[in-house]
């Protein structure tokens, strides 16, 4: 019976009665921002995503170097603008792992960006940018940094493709089929 009771004494000494789940603002993550890579040709800009959460399930997602917004540059870019749905999302205390499918559509350029997208083929001789529906997959893990479990540092692995019937001209190769993968890292709320 002593041994028992030691045993017990023993487990209970080295637990924690206060279990730390996340428990964001809004009962879900809402915003994150995150810096990375996308591609290894073209390291002149950094690769940024911005995602909102209007709700627990659903994603708003923009990515790319910020071409025509935050720079004006004579540089190649790929941005992306989707909607990601969770479908699976698994978690133990602070950490979280998420995967979303996405759809959306992506731009290609080659040179400085102009404002618009050009969808479909190409309406002009020498394109030197292309639009097209797009599809993705991400993997998002988050890890809630406060003691509230009120932010998170945050790191997505994406891939997919992009169907741009232009794209071709806008490259001077390949075909109207674009993939894409990228890793970036970041903070959120």
């Amino acid at each position: 019976m002593l041994v028992v009771a030691y045993l017990m004494l023993s487990a209970h000494a080295g637990s924690s009665s206060v279990a730390e789940h996340p428990r964001p603002y809004a009962g879900h993550p809402v915003f994150d921002l995150r810096v990375g890579v996308d591609r290894l040709d073209d390291l002149s800009h950094p690769y940024l995503c911005a995602q909102g959460l209007p709700t627990g399930w659903l994603a708003i997602e923009a990515c790319g170097t910020g071409a025509g917004f935050l720079h004006h540059d004579d540089a190649p870019d790929m941005a992306h603008f989707r909607a990601k749905g969770k479908v699976l999302d698994v978690g133990e205390g602070r950490l979280n792992a998420t995967l979303m499918p996405g759809l959306g559509f992506a731009e290609v350029q080659r040179t400085a960006d102009r404002p618009g997208f050009q969808f479909g083929q190409a309406k002009e001789p020498d394109p030197i940018e292309a639009a097209g529906a797009e599809a993705s997959l991400s993997l998002q893990g988050r890890y809630w940094v406060d003691p509230g479990a009120r932010t998170y540092v945050t790191g997505v692995i994406d891939g997919g493709a992009a169907l741009i019937p232009a794209a071709p001209d806008v490259f001077g190769r390949g075909g109207p089929v674009v993939p894409f993968a990228s890793v970036t890292v970041g903070f959120g709320f």
